[in-house]
């Protein structure tokens, strides 16, 4: 990276609030959010657009687009890759792909609700009585898994919440529409709201740009998740911390 000003594109369309943000130098500097359901290509693009002339930013001075890739709404995360795909690759730019639901826990810290340290458990309605789940930590840089990604019934999230609850380093907050969908399943538990902050994908996105770890804009695919019932995630979590 060069000493010179470096902006970068985020893109976040996987939940029915979508948006976008314009990042200077790995902070936050402008964003728009889209109403609830319009994901659409043309409202995301036109919203990147709205505030890249905000700034008299063309596409081609940026130093790269990061996009939320999943899991998540199967036609909004569609939109976004082929957006975000479309723009790294006609401008030449780089592209950093985001998990939604680490962009998720990133999103509580951007918000004020979560705290370097703390612990994240995010959980997105996937409907069909699953949810997206994940355990993240917020280091200094970024939301690190602690477990992987995966797709689950509320019941298993429960029991997830439980462990969770009881074990591990630093507070645990919550976070995603799955703590409201399957509230009675769950125990009613407080939790943050459940949308992805654009700004928070950009973050993600900037520190990928640092490492250099690139996306290919011609190889790059939506992420989908499916029930895996061989997971051993209580396994991998008691590992992760060192029980």
């Amino acid at each position: 990276m060069t000493d010179s000003p470096r902006w970068l594109l985020a893109l976040e369309s996987s939940t029915p609030h979508g948006g976008a943000a314009l990042l200077h130098n790995g902070k936050p500097a402008v964003a728009m959010l889209l109403e609830e359901g319009l994901r659409h290509g043309r409202e995301l693009l036109a919203a990147a657009e709205e505030i890249m002339k905000s700034q008299s930013l063309k596409a081609t001075d940026l130093c790269g687009v990061a996009v939320s890739i999943g899991p998540g709404s199967y036609t909004g995360i569609r939109v976004g890759v082929m957006a975000a795909k479309a723009l790294a690759y006609g401008a030449g730019i780089r592209l950093a792909a985001v998990s939604s639901l680490a962009a998720l826990a990133e999103s509580t810290r951007v918000s004020g609700k979560a705290a370097t340290g703390d612990r994240v458990m995010v959980l997105q309605d996937a409907r069909r009585d699953e949810v997206y789940a994940g355990l993240y930590r917020l280091d200094d840089n970024a939301a690190v898994p602690i477990v992987a990604d995966a797709a689950i019934t509320p019941e298993e999230a429960a029991s997830r919440l439980r462990l969770y609850s009881e074990e591990g380093e630093g507070r645990l907050v919550l976070a995603g529409s799955g703590f409201h969908t399957y509230a009675t399943t769950l125990g009613n538990p407080e939790a943050a709201a459940g949308r992805v902050n654009p700004e928070a994908v950009g973050i993600l996105g900037w520190r990928q740009i640092l490492l250099e770890e690139y996306a290919d804009p011609l190889q790059l695919q939506p992420v989908y998740l499916r029930r895996d019932e061989g997971a051993d995630w209580r396994h991998d979590h008691l590992i992760q911390t060192g029980k």
